[in-house]
């Protein structure tokens, strides 16, 4: 079975979250493709940033790595922002708690539960 093609496409929701839907196979080859989409969402500093794998059928490490770096911009010490991670895909979401980034990333199964998370 073929991957979906990867596309990753944002959005800004009425309250102000902004959310970067990422389908197929985010890796080295498809990173680039996110650069832009996730550097708009974070340039503020203090937005709310939703990034669902919902779609995400693979996940590399150059993919987790431009996660990571979106989110020291916006939740770590360099933001005032948030982040959240909607990912009900099994296979991702383990590669995800393997490299520990559910220690520092919140992580939830849903879309609505991540919008809950944010808005909290």
């Amino acid at each position: 079975m073929n991957p979906a093609p990867f596309e990753a496409t944002a959005a800004k929701l009425d309250d102000g979250v902004r959310v970067i839907a990422i389908r197929g196979e985010l890796d080295l080859s498809t990173a680039a493709d996110l650069e832009a989409p996730l550097e708009d969402a974070v340039a503020a500093g203090d937005s709310s940033v939703l990034i669902d794998l919902t779609g995400c059928e693979f996940i590399d490490s150059t993919g987790i790595a431009l996660i990571v770096r979106a989110w020291q911009r916006l939740d770590g010490a360099d933001g005032n922002g948030r982040l959240v991670i909607c990912c009900p895909n099994e296979q991702v979401r383990r590669v995800l708690e393997i490299t520990g980034l559910n220690l520092s990333i919140p992580i939830h199964d849903s879309r609505d539960e991540s919008l809950a998370a944010l808005r909290s």
